[in-house]
């Protein structure tokens, strides 16, 4: 008799609590994206979202949270290195994003506030070291000085944004060709 009240009890906590997290891979037929909300056999997802390469190394790890990213997330190359490294909070991206280049350089660091927009600063290098870009955000939008650099550190823009206004050096290319012959005055 007492078996069976151990078992009846065991059977309603087991049913009772949250189903614990679940760790599923990312070729899993459950699997399903609606709206942005990612769901596992038609209930919103919550566990570790996991990726492997053929010789079964880890590729990449999502935490889910109600069928949004919420966590960590973390990505690596095929040798086992860290590529990436980001945070989401109920689907948002936030704080600081890093990544790296194969050779363990910097490839990007992105800061971010608590509702996904940039805020601070935002860097991106190119795989020899060299900066590529420096940007400058505020809630979202850019503030202060900003540059960027193509691949031979030759700079491309190199402006200041000032009350929404830029000014300086934007980097931005005409899309056509002013023919001077054809919009001169007679």
């Amino acid at each position: 008799m007492r078996t069976v009240i151990y078992l009846f009890l065991a059977l309603g906590l087991f049913f009772s609590c949250e189903r614990a997290d679940l760790v599923i891979a990312t070729n899993d037929t459950g699997l399903q994206l609606d709206n942005g909300i990612l769901f596992y056999n038609e209930s919103t997802f919550n566990g570790l979202l996991v990726a492997r390469y053929t010789n079964a190394s880890l590729k990449s790890q999502l935490q889910y949270k109600e069928g949004r990213k919420d966590g960590s997330e973390k990505k690596w190359y095929s040798n086992g290195q860290l590529s990436q490294q980001r945070s989401y909070s109920k689907g948002f991206k936030v704080n600081n994003h890093l990544g790296w280049w194969p050779n363990g350089r910097p490839k990007f660091k992105y800061s971010f506030n608590d509702l996904g927009a940039y805020e601070g600063s935002r860097k991106e290098w190119y795989s020899n070291g060299a900066l590529m870009l420096h940007f400058n955000y505020v809630d979202g939008k850019e503030i202060g000085n900003q540059k960027m650099w193509n691949d031979t550190g030759k700079i491309q823009a190199n402006y200041d944004v000032v009350g929404g206004e830029r000014f300086g050096l934007i980097g931005l290319k005409k899309c056509y060709t002013v023919n001077k012959e054809l919009y001169a005055l007679k």
